[in-house]
């Protein structure tokens, strides 16, 4: 529990039922996710190492009250609690519950910022600690741990480490994280401009160059010369999307181009998961509505062709 979640001491509060706990592990390239089952009502005291944040999320009837920052937080479906590195939590839970603790490193969420804000960031990042789940920033952060959880479990530890799309999702997650939920940069990040046609150009010549990596918000940022917002912003005025959903489109294009020019080996699952769609029944969808036929048909149509 020290290792992949958090750090913590704890006690059995009085008239407590007997304390029991089983954790599940599954490590993402970045990420390491805990479930958590728990019995006792237990007083903990938990402080992250320096070297991490953590996401505590609830997946049963609540994980009880945690104080931080002197801020009472109560982790239930309506609010997860962020924990930043080095800080001090008490927690009191209730007779039972089962949590999901996201662990990610500071070292990756310090490199996003300093990506998107496109300076150094010189002082330590520190959130708030209660992260509401339903706003669309927070139901989408639930889905991708969602996601990754399912990924995670049903997939091999070396797949996972080479997958395009469990990066991309852990990098979303961070990517939602410094955006959305309030921290001390985040006035910075609000501050914005007008991109130049050039830095649009740029932006988008290396996505399309770079389409096959694992590309976070901050790598297009970095390539373009803007920030986050700056970029976000004169991407919805050209384009009528978000830098990330205009990804997504390339690598839709990518996809289709590979099915409508097969080989032997050439299956649709595959080409998907190459190009970052995990999850194969919205990426059908999705194709669907772009392509007006499923994916398999456009195969099928094109092994007819090359016959």
């Amino acid at each position: 529990m020290s290792s992949s979640a958090i750090p913590y001491v704890s006690e059995l509060l009085p008239g407590s039922p007997p304390f029991a706990t089983r954790i599940f592990i599954n490590a993402g390239q970045q990420t390491t996710l805990s479930r958590v089952v728990t019995t006792g009502n237990l007083r903990v005291q938990a402080r992250l190492p320096a070297d991490s944040f953590a996401l505590v999320l609830d997946l049963r009837s609540g994980v009880g009250l945690h104080r931080a920052q002197a801020q009472n937080v109560t982790v239930n479906s309506d609010c997860a609690f962020l924990q930043s590195p080095l800080q001090s939590v008490e927690v009191v839970t209730p007779a039972g519950f089962e949590a999901l603790f996201v662990r990610f490193p500071r070292a990756a969420v310090v490199t996003e910022l300093e990506k998107i804000l496109s300076r150094e960031a010189r002082t330590e990042v520190v959130f708030s600690p209660a992260l509401r789940l339903k706003t669309a920033a927070g139901q989408r952060l639930s889905a991708i741990c969602g996601e990754l959880r399912r990924v995670l479990g049903t997939t091999d530890q070396h797949r996972v480490n080479e997958s395009i799309a469990v990066r991309s999702l852990e990098d979303e997650l961070i990517q939602i994280l410094l955006l959305t939920q309030p921290h001390n940069y985040t006035r910075l990040l609000n501050r914005g401009s007008k991109a130049g046609s050039r830095q649009l150009d740029d932006a988008q010549e290396y996505m399309r160059s770079n389409a096959h990596l694992p590309l976070s918000l901050g790598d297009i940022c970095q390539a373009a010369g803007v920030n986050a917002r700056t970029l976000q912003n004169s991407f919805r005025k050209k384009q009528g999307c978000t830098p990330m959903q205009f990804l997504r489109n390339i690598r839709m294009q990518e996809v289709r181009a590979a099915l409508l020019n097969p080989t032997e080996d050439t299956s649709v699952s595959r080409e998907a998961a190459r190009w970052g769609f995990l999850h194969f029944g919205r990426f059908s969808s999705e194709y669907r509505a772009q392509y007006g036929e499923l994916p398999s048909e456009t195969l099928r149509r094109a092994r007819k062709m090359h016959m």
